[in-house]
């Protein structure tokens, strides 16, 4: 069996799904085994693209003692190769308790003698999952397509939902993010809903529950019934199946951009201290909205830009936004 130590964050899981798809065209006859955390594992979860999915609980590997568990509890599968998609060495520790075989990842952290096969973490400035499919010695331009996978029941269950809300094929938005430095303006995301709705659009706000008091900020502003908001309301596995329904998205630097580029829709993401350069949602019809400030990309997660806070997201006009989403569209 080989296993696959997914990322930790949404978006670079969507990001990974190419490594996974190759990974199984090549290895037909084996099983795969993806171990995630709690909180990603929704992306593969049913996912013919994998045989298992061991899902590390909440704080279930903190410590010494939850890692050794951890990697104690993987040894029932018996593996002969173990990819590492993540530069910790706490997932190190992981995949040497669980005796596989190979350990397959990058240096750092000081991690290199827990693995059996390393590559240099030396920085190469090329999209992660380029980064990923190194660790196959893959071009990512003979990379296999993933597309995150929803039963039938989801899909259903997500039709419904919208019929409740009277919502018919909406652009379905995302003002949330992890970090401060890639979350736009209150006053940007009214100026897109505004744009949106005298277009012709009704919208669906989807998030997390930290995302939610934005977006009702959002609804009280704009005031129109084809506004809906369903942050920290849906499960991911709920809003994966509603994004799947809509017309196409505009999204901040988040996972949810990652999910809505990868499941095909019309997608700009805006980007601030993020470098899309390396984490640009990947997708047949996706764009991304970058004004190259002169401090970004920072990469940091709290803007450190004291004399003009958030200028790479504060420049951004509503005007550039729907043209590119404008220009998306002109593809269907």
């Amino acid at each position: 069996m080989i296993g696959v130590y997914m990322p930790n964050w949404i978006g670079d899981t969507v990001m990974a799904l190419p490594f996974i798809a190759t990974l199984r065209k090549r290895n037909s006859e084996s099983r795969i085994l993806a171990v995630a955390r709690d909180w990603v594992s929704p992306i593969l979860q049913s996912s013919p693209l994998v045989d298992e999915l061991f899902i590390i609980g909440a704080g279930k590997d903190r410590g010494m003692s939850g890692a050794t568990t951890i990697g104690r509890q993987l040894q029932q599968f018996n593996l002969e190769q173990f990819y590492l998609l993540s530069d910790s060495l706490r997932c190190a520790y992981l995949a040497w308790q669980s005796g596989a075989s190979k350990r397959i990842g990058y240096s750092g952290q000081g991690r290199s003698l827990l693995l059996t096969e390393v590559l240099s973490s030396v920085f190469k400035k090329c999209h992660r999952t380029e980064r990923y499919l190194d660790l196959i010695d893959i071009d990512s331009n003979a990379a296999e397509e993933a597309v995150i996978h929803l039963n039938k029941d989801e899909k259903k269950s997500a039709s419904a939902c919208l019929d409740s809300l009277g919502l018919n094929r909406p652009l379905a938005v995302f003002p949330g993010s992890a970090a401060q430095s890639r979350r736009p303006p209150t006053a940007l995301w009214k100026g897109v809903l505004e744009a949106a709705v005298s277009s012709g659009n009704s919208v669906l706000m989807l998030g997390g529950k930290k995302d939610a008091s934005v977006a009702a900020e959002l609804e009280v502003a704009i005031k129109e019934e084809r506004v809906t908001s369903l942050c920290g309301k849906t499960t991911l596995r709920e809003t994966i199946g509603l994004i799947a329904q809509c017309s196409g998205a505009i999204a901040s630097d988040s996972g949810l951009g990652h999910i809505a580029a990868n499941l095909g829709l019309p997608t700009v993401s805006l980007f601030g201290a993020g470098d899309p350069k390396i984490t640009a949602p990947i997708g047949k019809r996706t764009d991304v909205v970058f004004t190259n400030a002169h401090c970004s990309p920072c990469q940091k997660n709290i803007c450190h830009n004291t004399e003009e806070p958030l200028l790479c997201l504060n420049t951004m006009t509503t005007g550039v936004i729907w043209e590119r989403y404008g220009l998306l569209k002109e593809k269907d």
